[in-house]
């Protein structure tokens, strides 16, 4: 089940909103038996294997704390079941994710064949074991204290709306300044603002993402040698408006739904295509899985504070190259992940953009990074790194059809020429900056264009639903990962 499907907007949702009728205490054992409903919609064949795991990870992380002392013996046992709790995570994701990668490898290095298992992915395993693992590590640290209910912590692991794409929220913000839905004070406020992002989410993925689908699979899947240079650029284009809109609007369903329930979550996307740099790109896309490594890969390795410019380097690349390969299973995206490596560590030796004062100078680097970014999702799209690079050397010089554009490039103009440019323009900060000019200097011109907004975005999730109804409607793309 998808959180576009008409099925979860009419039915599977309105249930989970009826928790406001429970009792308080109640609440969370509904929200938790309803995850449990919803995962097995979307992964019957390992529910088991998704509650085992949710039970152990549970049960772990009280243990740990409850063996937490200055008891030398018991901190040694805490360290151990830690490190247990890790590898079971690390070894189940392995397992399902990268084993049939690993024995292609090695297959191919050694010219053997060890049987593969074409082993179906369970759904959400790699947002699963990293939230799983930071609870294990935050509750070691200290960082957090467990309710000890156990349920708190099952639900943290389960919660339906962020258990195909994440965010990776952590134990923590999860429940700051959690309470109960009731029908009482704040209650408006609280779905006001939830459903805003709702909403917002379901009008990026239905109305731009899925409408930009067919077009990034025609080109990708076509015969590059011979597809004009034009039409290759408007796919990588297209494919990067893409992936913002499918993987941002998931992001603002999941904490919209979540502050629905009373339950919180840090902003996932902060319009990343408005970047100055490499760095801040990814500072700006996918937070919480940034901030994921770098609080627990990173900084445990000593992050930018080491002694060494080789060491910080090191420590660069390992992130990246976990980067790349948590996000699936293929060559494609461990060079991916290299490349973003060299290019962080360039912006870092050569201090840019902070060197740059000529604000010319500024602005031709920032087109360079998008740029680069946009060839480095054309990378993580390709079926293989010759394919992708293929792909940009026929955009930047040409290739064998040696056309610029041709009569199918005009038509595929046509038909999305327009929604593409108005993607692009959404994808930079413009709705806010216009809010934030009228909040100062007319307070009920800001009012009044807050209603128009809302009313726009009711207006435009009804036309998207009506997209939903005839069909077009596709999965998450990052729900592969």
């Amino acid at each position: 089940m998808s959180m576009t499907d008409i099925s979860f907007i009419f039915v599977f949702l309105p249930i989970s909103l009826l928790i406001i009728l429970l009792k308080p205490n109640w609440q969370k054992y509904f929200l938790l038996a309803l995850s449990l409903v919803f995962y097995s919609c979307g992964s019957p064949k390992y529910l088991f294997l998704f509650v085992g795991l949710t039970i152990i990870n549970t049960f772990l992380a009280h243990l740990i704390q409850i063996l937490k002392s200055v008891n030398v013996f018991k901190k040694v046992v805490s360290l151990i079941i830690l490190i247990m709790g890790i590898l079971i995570n690390i070894v189940v994701l392995f397992y399902y994710k990268y084993y049939d990668f690993s024995v292609s490898t090695i297959n191919s290095i050694f010219n053997i064949t060890i049987t593969t298992k074409n082993l179906l992915l369970p759904m959400g395993i790699s947002f699963f074991s990293f939230k799983a693992i930071s609870l294990l590590i935050d509750v070691y640290k200290n960082t957090i204290i467990l309710n000890n209910n156990p349920a708190y912590s099952m639900l943290y692991l389960s919660f339906y709306s962020q258990v195909i794409s994440g965010p990776i929220a952590r134990y923590g913000e999860f429940y700051a300044n959690y309470t109960p839905v009731n029908l009482g004070k704040g209650i408006f406020e609280r779905f006001s603002q939830g459903s805003h992002l709702f909403l917002r989410g379901f009008c990026k993925k239905v109305l731009f993402a899925n409408i930009l689908s067919p077009l990034v699979v025609e080109v990708f899947s076509s015969n590059i040698e011979k597809t004009p240079t034009a039409t290759l650029w408007i796919g990588s284009i297209a494919y990067s408006l893409q992936l913002y809109y499918d993987f941002s609007g998931y992001s603002d369903m999941a904490i919209g739904i979540g502050q629905m329930h009373g339950i919180n979550c840090k902003e996932n996307f902060n319009y990343p295509y408005s970047t100055s740099s490499i760095s801040e790109f990814w500072r700006r896309w996918h937070i919480s899985l940034g901030s994921w490594f770098r609080d627990y890969i990173y900084f445990p390795m000593g992050g930018s504070r080491v002694n060494s410019k080789f060491r910080l380097y090191f420590n660069l690349l390992i992130v990246w190259l976990l980067t790349g390969i948590w996000h699936g299973a293929n060559w494609t995206f461990i060079f991916w992940g290299f490349v973003y490596f060299f290019l962080i560590s360039f912006e870092k030796t050569v201090k840019l953009p902070e060197r740059i004062k000529n604000k010319p100078l500024k602005l031709i680097y920032r087109i360079l990074c998008l740029l680069l970014i946009n060839f480095q999702w054309i990378i993580f799209n390709s079926p293989n790194i010759s394919y992708g690079l293929r792909y940009i050397k026929y955009m930047i010089i040409g290739n064998a059809s040696d056309t610029f554009t041709d009569i199918r490039t005009i038509v595929l103009l046509q038909q999305y020429g327009l929604i593409m440019i108005v993607a692009l323009i959404l994808v930079m900060p413009v709705i806010p900056k216009l809010k934030e000019v009228l909040r100062k200097r007319n307070q009920i011109l800001f009012s009044f264009m807050n209603l128009v907004f809302t009313v726009a975005l009711i207006i435009l999730f009804i036309f998207g639903i009506s997209f939903v109804m005839a069909g077009q409607n596709n999965p998450f793309l990052y729900g592969n990962f």
